[in-house]
């Protein structure tokens, strides 16, 4: 009986994801960029990046660092962490310290952010972008890894869970009080749709473990089923482009788990509305909803796309771009892009496919460098197309 209630809230939420995409396709001032420089080969440039990672940002503990130097309170760490831990199973490293890392995240099995360097305190101000990471390797260690990272991946992701159900699918501080970012399931008004597929994605691993997860999941999937398709949202300008990918990497381990057409759709939407953006990881994602006579154009352009990285470029660091004389528009109270820049052209990032895929200018001021990233965003895209069966 409680789900019929929700079903009234669930549609006036679908209805405004509606009018937004219908706003979003009248008034889209961006254009494609398809001509696209080659900088290397793309073997050359995993080896490059690949190199690079384990020699300059992998620690003897495990740890993936995320950045140099590192940040005092090492809050991205559980995101970026467990998208290298599952980057490393896709390509077939041994992933026995990063596991072992990742399991030093779950204190009391409640996933904490990463800890405070020089004191080395817990940073439990966990958020659901921290989830991202943990969720990605688990699923990469149960759709890739061999049967030894598959069972260690079960080991952490089932008491995990537990903590989950038993804060009322929460993400908690040490207390046990829900973080301000951490409750997956809001009551009626109050759940979003990334959120909620998120914690639909967890369940749909954990069932993989434990059957007994499966009443959970069919009931939340009925509560909320209306809104499943649409965990990303954007109103023109107003949009956050770090959960594009998010929401892609929630539905992309759904469809797997269950072949639901809800999340196929989902998927196809998301792609749909990002295609502009040359976000080469959201297409890796959403080829998974796409029959196999239309994945060659999406292969090549996901090929296109990464052959834009340039590794030497990469080492400048967080170097200023202003990309003078590049076609812009007006876009809210910023200039942008009015066709994405190809990688080579962008100031470095953490992790390109959660920027704002039509930035123009990056780190304006900054002539002297002092922050560094590694090619995880490379290579992350680049094995996962490879494993989904694409001659990238």
């Amino acid at each position: 009986m409680l789900t019929f209630y929700y079903q009234p809230v669930n549609w006036i939420k679908v209805a405004a994801v509606w009018v937004c995409d219908t706003i979003n396709k009248l008034y889209d001032p961006f254009e494609f960029n398809t001509d696209l420089p080659v900088c290397d080969s793309l073997n050359n440039l995993d080896k490059k990046f690949g190199d690079e990672i384990d020699a300059e940002f992998m620690m003897p503990s495990g740890e993936f660092l995320y950045q140099h130097p590192r940040p005092n309170d090492a809050g991205d760490t559980a995101i970026w962490h467990g998208i290298c831990t599952g980057m490393k199973i896709l390509r077939n490293n041994d992933v026995t310290a990063p596991l072992h890392f990742l399991k030093s995240l779950f204190v009391n099995n409640a996933l904490i952010r990463g800890y405070h360097y020089g004191t080395n305190l817990p940073n439990d101000t966990t958020s659901n972008d921290s989830a991202t990471g943990p969720l990605f390797a688990f699923y990469c260690a149960l759709r890739f890894g061999d049967e030894s990272t598959k069972a260690d991946a079960g080991a952490l992701l089932l008491p995990w869970v537990k903590n989950l159900k038993e804060h009322n699918w929460a993400l908690v501080d040490q207390t046990g009080v829900p973080t301000p970012f951490g409750k997956l399931e809001n009551g009626i008004i109050m759940t979003d749709p990334l959120r909620i597929t998120q914690l639909l994605a967890i369940l749909s691993l954990a069932m993989a473990y434990d059957p007994a997860y499966g009443k959970d999941y069919e009931y939340l999937y009925a509560k909320h089923k209306p809104i499943l398709a649409y965990p990303k949202v954007k109103l023109l300008w107003m949009d956050t482009s770090y959960d594009t990918h998010r929401a892609a990497i929630n539905l992309h381990i759904l469809y797997w788990m269950t072949r639901d057409e809800v999340y196929r759709k989902g998927l196809q939407r998301i792609w749909r509305i990002s295609k502009k953006s040359n976000n080469a990881w959201v297409d890796t994602l959403c080829s998974e909803a796409f029959e196999f006579d239309k994945l060659m154009p999406i292969a090549l352009r996901i090929e296109a796309i990464l052959k834009t990285f340039d590794y030497q470029i990469r080492q400048f660091g967080n170097m200023q771009t202003t990309n003078e004389g590049w076609p812009s528009v007006k876009w809210g109270s910023k200039m942008r892009a009015k066709k994405p820049l190809p990688l080579n052209k962008r100031g470095s990032q953490d992790f390109f496919w959660q920027r704002h895929p039509f930035s123009l200018a990056e780190w304006v001021g900054v002539t002297h460098p002092d922050t560094f990233h590694s090619g995880l965003d490379f290579l992350v895209c680049l094995h996962l197309a490879r494993k989904l069966g694409m001659r990238v």
